[in-house]
């Protein structure tokens, strides 16, 4: 915690660009009364005296960002940050607006790697481009299967990993786009001490590929994906794995997931809803790629409050709502609250018996008031487990 709290002192508002995407940089009250939004740059501005007009920002070409979070496969302590690029290439009205988010990391686990996370879309969001790179040394635990499972099977397991996925989808219709990818996961040099355990089935290797082929359906009217103020989410996405492609089993998983947002704005408030839906269809699945907590294979976070891992099955559900608001009338802070449950079923089963539920808050610094990022501070707890999060933007 002092460690990040330390790095949040040193490098808050780290910025080297800024594009405007959004003229809407005030506030109408129930009274018609008007306040200008103010956020990280304005106070850069005024506290470096910096001479560098509003005009002047609003005509550059992509904005970044640098802030200290928590890399979503490192786990706990995370030392270095993320770098952030958020760019619009197309009229607004009609494109959504593309994110990069760029996180190499060391912690105080001996976890280090690289992530890399793009969200492209094109011109009147004719084209979607959707990837997920990352190479990581990740010592980690895990605690078996099935969905209560109990705190003393924690287990630590020392290995490496490897992934490749990219998605490449069409719009055909307005917000509706379809499409093909391809998934590559590489464990390698695994290390775990109950190999023997059989809560742990298939642990015992050393290295296991699984390679496929994945079908994405996307329907997203969102028009800002980094802080959503309304609109609707949907996907589907259906994946193959097959010998023939490299992979070492044949298996075949669907992961669906859905989000709403309702926007309150006088309240200046949003709140959104989540669920998600991920199993695996058929085959032998590596233990390592099974569906568990905070690993689904999606943009965002889940599961705050609940420890990365903690439960794996072949089959997890997932329900969040979240409130948004201000609370500084311009707009610089603001604030969450949020509460979700996962259940892993009962291993290869699709019975969902035991619910895991946590509840957190956080507070919201407006980096940005006109893409609407957001550095977010959370606080997430469960019956066995709490922990804070930074991150540049929203959960979800």
């Amino acid at each position: 915690m002092k460690n990040k709290l330390l790095f949040i002192l040193l490098l808050l508002f780290v910025v080297l660009e800024v594009k405007a995407q959004d003229k809407d940089t005030y506030f109408i009250t129930a009274n018609n009364d008007t306040i200008i939004q103010k956020d990280g740059i304005d106070y850069l501005i005024q506290l470096f005296k910096i001479n560098k007009s509003q005009e002047k920002i609003q005509n550059k070409k992509v904005n970044f960002s640098f802030f200290p979070t928590d890399a979503r496969n490192a786990g706990e302590r995370v030392l270095v940050s993320s770098f952030n690029a958020t760019f619009l290439l197309g009229d607004k009205s009609n494109t959504n607006n593309s994110t990069v988010y760029f996180i190499p990391y060391i912690s105080f686990k001996k976890q280090y790697g690289v992530e890399l996370y793009p969200t492209v879309w094109l011109k009147k969001n004719s084209w979607n481009f959707v990837g997920e790179y990352f190479a990581l040394n990740f010592p980690q635990d895990t605690w078996g299967l099935g969905g209560n499972t109990p705190k003393s099977n924690e287990t630590l397991v020392d290995g490496k990993q490897i992934r490749f996925h990219q998605n490449v989808l069409k719009g055909i219709f307005p917000n509706l786009a379809v499409g093909i990818g391809y998934q590559f996961d590489e464990h390698y040099e695994l290390e775990i001490d109950n190999a023997d355990n059989p809560d742990f089935p298939d642990t015992g290797t050393q290295k296991s590929i699984s390679s496929g082929l994945s079908v994405p359906i996307v329907y997203d009217n969102r028009k800002n994906i980094i802080n959503p103020q309304k609109g609707f989410y949907s996907s589907f996405t259906y994946l193959f794995n097959d010998p023939a492609l490299g992979s070492d089993n044949k298996w075949q998983s669907i992961f669906v997931d859905v989000r709403k947002y309702f926007s309150i704005p006088y309240a200046r408030s949003v709140l959104g809803f989540r669920s998600y839906y991920w199993t695996i269809l058929s085959g032998k699945v590596p233990y390592f790629d099974l569906p568990s907590t905070r690993t689904e294979p999606s943009t965002g976070m889940t599961s705050r409050g609940i420890q990365k891992n903690r439960y794996r099955s072949n089959a997890m559900l997932f329900f969040e709502s979240e409130y948004r608001f201000n609370i500084t009338p311009n707009g610089f802070v603001g604030g969450v609250l949020f509460a979700n449950t996962t259940s892993a079923s009962e291993y290869e089963t699709q019975h969902f018996k035991h619910w895991q539920p946590s509840i957190g808050t956080g507070i919201r610094l407006k980096f940005n008031k006109y893409t609407k990022v957001n550095v977010a501070f959370d606080f997430g707890i469960s019956k066995d487990y709490a922990s804070v999060y930074l991150n540049i933007g929203e959960a979800f």
